[in-house]
């Protein structure tokens, strides 16, 4: 028993740990979105053709769809988180819950590295090509 409840010990310890880096992850991705918005109210400011505006649009509109992304996920990690303050579950049946949610955040956060950094690059070049 004592085995068990060193295990669950250090799988939550784990999982804390995995939480924490997810929500600094998260905090780094907003700031480059905000700095991407704010780049884009840079370049707006001067004179743009109506071209330029509606890409422009375009990536607005996906800078805002990453801060919803964003505050979904944070959502998602402070339920996780929720989860985790309570006292260690002994029963297996939580711990599979844990589980699944953790490899479910794992995807989440994978999938949302890979979107915001293409649509980084994507606006980079896009101002690059087109200034």
């Amino acid at each position: 028993m004592i085995t068990i409840v060193m295990t669950h010990n250090k799988k939550f310890t784990q999982f804390r740990h995995e939480s924490d880096t997810w929500k600094r992850y998260l905090q780094f991705i907003q700031q480059e979105n905000n700095h991407l918005k704010t780049r884009l109210s840079q370049v707006l400011q001067h004179d743009t053709d109506e071209q330029f505006l509606e890409r422009a649009e375009y990536f607005q509109s996906k800078f805002i769809a990453e801060d919803d992304t964003v505050n979904m996920l944070r959502q998602d990690i402070h339920e996780l988180d929720n989860m985790l303050t309570k006292e260690m579950p002994e029963d297996a049946n939580t711990i599979k819950e844990l589980q699944k949610r953790l490899k479910k955040m794992h995807k989440d956060m994978e999938i949302v590295e890979r979107q915001f950094n293409k649509l980084k690059s994507d606006f980079n070049l896009y101002l690059t090509e087109s200034l």
